[in-house]
């Protein structure tokens, strides 16, 4: 099943940008080192959210990485293939995706030095526990809104 996801934060890039919660589009917080000194506050992966799906715990978007070979900006839509999720301690979960130009179907197959270095950044101040694509799916659908 495809989602669409929205692009906040590209890979590479070092500002910590979110959608704003009234709707009016993107907020850039500064750079990201000053919360996450891991890779040196750059993002290794893209950043977003999940379109009609909401943290019930954060009332917020729910939150994804995308794994892809595309070059994204702040803003971009693309769809998406859930292959995992970052169940974080503070419940600020991340869901693992997918977009067309890559082939993983699940979180194990990036290879172990991608692997570490997401781990350590999204969880740098929390513990992560990786779950599957089932609890992933499981988990979106308690956030997806109508």
């Amino acid at each position: 099943m495809k989602y669409k996801a929205v692009i906040e934060i590209p890979k590479g890039c070092d500002r910590r940008i979110h959608f704003k919660y009234d709707g009016s589009g993107f907020e850039d917080f500064g750079p990201i080192k000053e919360k996450i000194p891991v890779n040196d506050g750059i993002i290794p992966i893209a950043y977003g959210y999940i379109e009609n799906a909401i943290n019930k715990k954060e009332k917020d978007n729910v939150d994804v990485i995308i794994f892809s070979n595309k070059q994204f900006k702040t803003g971009d839509e693309t769809d998406v293939e859930v292959i995992g999720l970052l169940e974080r301690e503070d419940e600020d979960h991340k869901i693992i995706a997918v977009d067309d130009s890559v082939s993983y179907k699940r979180f194990s197959e990036v290879l172990v030095d991608e692997r570490k270095l997401i781990i350590d950044y999204f969880g740098y101040h929390h513990k992560i526990t990786v779950q599957n694509i089932e609890e992933a799916l499981e988990y979106l659908a308690e956030c997806t809104v109508s």
